[in-house]
């Protein structure tokens, strides 16, 4: 697994790990994310090493993931393929330091003067889920779910809608005010 205590990496002040796995987390990604049908092994590759003083990680992370359709519920596949880079430290002084205004990047804390990447790496798969899934066909037909007396409709069709529809109660508000003859 991608753990490393920061005794390991010490002898990476120079030249940093290079690291190439390959992790099987279907089981601990469904356990996170209940919607998820299936995800292939997680290949993961990158270096980590040491800049001023902290630990740093460059992980390009690749996988497919099997996510159903937000509009079907269609099993969709979904390739994933990310760059994460983090920084990490377990320096009380920097950590307390970071919450000032002008650091642009954050330091995550590690534990027990240990860097899990997994947890990193699992993180991210999750986040890169998008919001809206959808298949090929649904993509292309932009057709939205309907039924009995209820349909689906798109922000711009629901704007439209909206700049149609005249409230009534402004109607009738321009009987009180007079008409400028010329």
């Amino acid at each position: 697994m991608l753990s490393y205590t920061t005794a390991q990496l010490a002898k990476y002040h120079q030249q940093p790990l290079l690291v190439k796995e390959t992790l099987d987390l279907e089981a601990i990604l469904k356990k996170r994310d209940a919607q998820i049908i299936a995800v292939q092994p997680v290949l993961v590759q990158g270096q980590i090493g040491w800049k001023n003083e902290l630990v740093y990680s460059q992980l390009q992370i690749k996988t497919h993931l099997t996510y159903p359709s937000t509009r079907s519920l269609t099993p969709v596949n979904l390739p994933i393929d990310i760059q994460v880079e983090e920084l990490y430290s377990d320096n009380p002084e920097i950590l307390k330091g970071q919450n000032q205004e002008e650091e642009k990047e954050l330091i995550l804390p590690l534990e027990n003067q240990r860097l899990n990447l997994q947890t990193a790496i699992e993180d991210n798969i999750l986040l890169s889920i998008p919001t809206q899934v959808l298949t090929p066909q649904e993509q292309a037909d932009k057709i939205m779910p309907h039924g009995q007396q209820w349909s689906v409709i798109s922000e711009n069709q629901y704007q439209q809608k909206q700049k149609q529809t005249l409230n009534p109660q402004w109607d009738k508000l321009k009987d009180f005010i007079p008409k400028d003859k010329e």
